[in-house]
């Protein structure tokens, strides 16, 4: 099997010898490079589309990907938060708080609402208008996913103005009006 083809024709008898070597090999045309063809508008057109396309669709993944990466987050918050939250069914006393420049409201037990002035307890916004109250370590964790959902305690924060004349009277934390 080793044999060309042209041996193998002779052997069998079906050429001559002298018919083999007269015909040469045909050789494929050579274009010269001058010649060769540059790319048409519509190869051009073809390959801008397709890159324009690539692009979009890296954009497009790309925010897929954040988009993906959001739910997560916030699922992984919403498991910690129900995981932790104190159970403030039998509150009757109301503590209030700030957020997004609004006076807001939870009922909460007189247990809770002295680690709430302590800074033990935190409060989490987990909608609109739904929050929750968590331990300051589980709110520690949470900050570190989504600083917004935490609500800071601005009472402790806010130092007397230096003409306040009632300045060297300090309000206690678990005042109830």
């Amino acid at each position: 099997m080793s044999n060309s083809l042209k041996d193998q024709l002779l052997k069998a008898g079906l050429v001559k010898k002298q018919d083999v070597k007269k015909k040469p090999k045909k050789k494929a045309p050579q274009v010269a490079k001058k010649n060769r063809k540059k790319p048409s508008e519509n190869a051009l057109r073809t390959q801008r589309a397709m890159l324009d396309k690539a692009k979009k669709d890296k954009k497009l993944n790309e925010q897929r990907r954040a988009e993906a990466e959001r739910k997560a987050l916030i699922a992984q918050i919403k498991q910690l938060v129900n995981g932790s939250k104190v159970d403030r069914k039998d509150g009757e006393t109301a503590y209030n708080f700030t957020h997004a420049k609004k006076v807001k409201t939870v009922y909460v037990t007189e247990e809770q609402h002295k680690q709430l002035s302590k800074d033990h307890l935190v409060i989490i916004a987990v909608g609109n208008d739904v929050f929750e109250v968590v331990p300051k370590v589980v709110a520690n964790k949470i900050a570190e996913r989504d600083a917004n959902m935490v609500v800071k305690n601005e009472q402790s924060s806010q130092a007397p103005a230096a003409d306040d004349p009632y300045a060297d009277y300090q309000i206690p934390d678990d005042l109830m009006w």
